[in-house]
């Protein structure tokens, strides 16, 4: 079983971009950098990363790239630096797209070079869609795995994911209710180590947003590291039942072995 035993409350490093903001206006945003430790990883990780909702652009770049390709970059500079190992597992929690002039929040295209990005800096890349991206399967990087409703055992990790959110399943990445909770509880019933969603639950004892139906899932069964976005919490680690859910929104982990 994976557990995170420690994170740190202070970021070791920080990233500076611009986002699609309310009513045309374009924000500075802040992505912060922290060091987690976690026990039950295999012995032969070095680090797994893991981060979600980098839905922004980067400032003062020609190309006006998406911001996950600046964060691929950012890592490999770090790592040369050495302030982190070398990345064996990179995990994408979704929604990794704005419009090149960040003129509208909300928009929805195309991430595959990003995930081609993080292919390119780590051995390996798992990880699940956001309500917001398109991607090219037949593009993407050979070492790129995408979950859905399924699992896969890559580097000793047994490691599930459910794409999008719940919602109109006739809009770009979204299920039914029932599907969405069919999805989970199937994926549960494998037994992951680590649980990759886009979506997490609710949690009412912080006041923080989410989805009540996967709260009261995680509450009965699994046990499971899971690890999500969509909505930001102040309070980015808590357990629900036998599970330790991580809330990555804007936010990024190195996670180190404890």
């Amino acid at each position: 079983m994976i557990r995170i035993i420690k994170t740190e409350e202070k970021p070791f490093h920080i990233l500076r971009y611009q986002s699609s903001g309310p009513k045309g206006n374009i924000r500075k945003v802040l992505l912060p950098f922290f060091r987690a430790y976690a026990e039950g990883l295999p012995k032969d990780i070095s680090s797994i990363v893991a981060t979600s909702d980098l839905q922004g652009r980067e400032i003062h770049h020609r190309s006006a790239r998406l911001v996950g390709e600046a964060v691929a970059e950012e890592l490999v500079l770090l790592q040369e630096q050495k302030e982190i190992p070398t990345i064996d597992t990179l995990l994408m929690a979704g929604d990794f797209y704005d419009y090149p002039d960040c003129r509208k929040l909300g928009g929805t295209g195309d991430v595959t070079q990003v995930w081609n990005a993080f292919a390119s800096i780590s051995q390996h890349v798992i990880g699940v869609h956001g309500n917001h991206d398109i991607v090219d399967a037949s593009q993407l990087a050979p070492n790129v795995t995408v979950l859905d409703g399924n699992t896969k055992s890559i580097r000793g990790i047994q490691t599930g994911g459910i794409c999008g959110i719940i919602g109109r399943p006739d809009k770009n990445q979204r299920k039914t209710d029932i599907d969405f909770q069919s999805s989970l509880n199937k994926v549960i019933a494998k037994k992951p180590d680590i649980l990759l969603l886009h979506q997490g639950p609710d949690d009412p004892q912080n006041q923080q947003v989410g989805d009540s139906m996967i709260r009261e899932i995680f509450e009965m069964k699994g046990q499971s590291l899971v690890i999500f976005g969509h909505c930001h919490w102040r309070t980015p680690r808590i357990d629900i039942g036998k599970n330790q859910l991580l809330n990555v929104d804007n936010r990024l982990y190195v996670i180190l072995p404890g």
